[in-house]
């Protein structure tokens, strides 16, 4: 399955990146070596698979805004996109911006800052976690599959969920036909056993369960006790971003999916064979994902779980603006802490979702050091990403538009990120004007000592065009040290020599990554 999207001509990048071969050859001896930035010309972007595909969306519906440059986004996962942000060594990054559904940590943060780069958050989108439940109502046939033949939601209060994803001793859940289970249509449900199933690579989908089955004793217990009895990787309840229980799956949220509702691949649509699903299982997702996040209508059913009002409810772009409407968002003198969103729960509003269940997504951008243009492009991308086109893509996957407050808040960081490449401008005008004086400096003092004395035949002739005596070399040689220049101009060679370097380094890190994730 595809693990990077590139939006906006992403099939001419590499002949972009060819044609840009003559910028490159301009690059100093002195320059940072292939790999240790990001490539000239792209606004690299990783992170997991939460938002994936609302953001290639975004990518590439801003595509023609971002010219000369193109903008791109790997699903590298979330770890390893922040750690690629945050930097290997001083002015050592492969990541230009990240899309995060947390803040850095307080170790990732002064790794950064180690690393000579500041940064600042942009929340954009809240999309709620589902709850898929791969749950076929009674009357379904065994041979096909068919969306009618789900129950749309099947309704999990706290307890349910815990007694689903942990183990209650007393009194275990074996069957989806159990009476403690309801679907929202009151169809009975078709007596399968419940299976776990996770996204492997590291989420927040996961740590929001976690959060949730650990928010009272009760649920607390009852899920201590699954990580006992189940096949589990751990025993430790502590909300974390890693699947606790076997049945995970690597590869992010769209190979999840695919290997539990057998994606067609020519077509990408499931599969109407009841075989090739995965009937019974229930799994944590970001609910962008469940619509028709790649085009082709899924569908998948969800739970309606019940909220701190009391009500059952599913995730939807309406119960995700409910529960972000009771959100609070930071406001501190840090960047780094700065436009952080809080969920709150609400006792009164029937129609927010859980908040438990709610992540909200950020641009996790940087406040200095990128190439003017570079910087350009991304305080563009944020406008448009805050304005009426970028949240209206938001709202067509199911995830909540940004409040006002937040658009309000992102915007400032879009003129940071403006001065930013303001600041970037300066300093390479600063440097050429320093680098073209010294090299004037240094051609007329060279000009000077070479054009004293000029050897032609064999007598030595003065600036003056005179004859110096005692000058002239024995046979008619010449008396200048230097060697006439009989090559061919070498830049177009070492233009196309820097376009493959380019090229390898991308397939090297490629290649690593999906080594690292088999």
């Amino acid at each position: 399955m595809r693990r990077t999207l590139i939006s906006l001509g992403g099939t001419l990048l590499v002949a972009a990146t060819a044609l840009a071969a003559g910028a490159l050859v301009g690059v100093s001896a002195g320059a940072a070596s292939a790999g240790a930035t990001t490539m000239s010309g792209t606004l690299v972007g990783e992170g997991g698979s939460y938002l994936q595909p609302v953001t290639s969306k975004l990518l590439h519906d801003d595509g023609i805004n971002l010219l000369p440059d193109f903008g791109a986004y790997t699903n590298t996962d979330l770890d390893q996109g922040i750690a690629d942000f945050v930097g290997s060594a001083p002015d050592q990054f492969a990541a230009d911006y990240v899309v995060s559904e947390r803040a850095l940590t307080a170790a990732e943060a002064s790794t950064a800052q180690a690393n000579g780069r500041s940064f600042a958050y942009v929340p954009f989108a809240a999309a709620p976690v589902a709850v898929v439940n791969l749950v076929p109502t009674a009357s379904f046939g065994t041979q096909t599959i068919q969306p009618s033949d789900f129950c749309p939601h099947v309704q999990l209060s706290l307890t349910d969920l815990a007694t689903l994803y942990g183990f209650d001793s007393a009194n275990p859940l074996v069957s989806w036909g159990d009476s403690r289970l309801q679907c929202s249509d009151s169809a009975p449900l078709e007596p399968l056993g419940p299976g776990l199933a996770g996204n492997l690579d590291p989420t927040m989908e996961n740590y929001a369960l976690m959060s949730l089955l650990d928010s009272t004793p009760s649920s607390k217990a009852l899920f201590d006790a699954g990580l006992e009895n189940r096949k589990s990787v751990t025993t430790d309840d502590t909300p974390s971003e890693h699947w606790p229980y076997g049945g995970g799956i690597p590869g992010g949220d769209e190979v999840l999916i695919g290997k539990l509702i057998g994606i067609n691949d020519r077509t990408n649509a499931p599969s109407s064979l009841a075989a090739f699903w995965q009937l019974g299982t229930t799994f944590p997702v970001s609910s962008v994902w469940t619509g028709a996040p790649l085009g082709t209508p899924w569908n998948l059913p969800t739970a309606a779980i019940q909220n701190a009002q009391g009500s059952y409810v599913a995730p939807s772009t309406g119960a995700a603006s409910a529960d972000e409407a009771d959100a609070s968002l930071a406001s501190t003198t840090d960047p780094s802490t700065n436009n952080l969103v809080t969920f709150n729960p609400s006792a009164t509003d029937a129609t927010a979702y859980n908040s438990y269940l709610m992540e909200e997504s950020y641009l996790v951008v940087p406040l200095n050091g990128l190439p003017a243009d570079k910087a350009t492009a991304l305080a563009q991308f944020i406008r448009f990403v805050l304005g009426p086109t970028g949240q209206a893509d938001v709202s067509s996957f199911g995830a909540a538009p940004a409040t006002q407050a937040m658009v309000a808040a992102g915007l400032k960081i879009a003129q940071a990120v403006d001065e930013e490449a303001a600041a970037s401008t300066a300093a390479a005008t600063a440097a050429s004007t320093t680098t073209t004086t010294s090299t004037t400096a240094s051609t007329t003092a060279t000009t000077a000592a070479t054009s004293t004395t000029t050897t032609v035949g064999s007598a030595a002739v003065g600036s003056n065009g005179g004859s110096s005596s005692g000058s002239s070399s024995a046979g008619g040689s010449s008396s200048s040290s230097g060697l006439a220049f009989t090559g061919s101009d070498p830049l177009p060679l070492l233009g196309v020599g820097a376009a493959f370097v380019v090229i390898g380094e991308l397939s090297r890190r490629r290649l690593r990554r999906r080594g690292a994730r088999s």
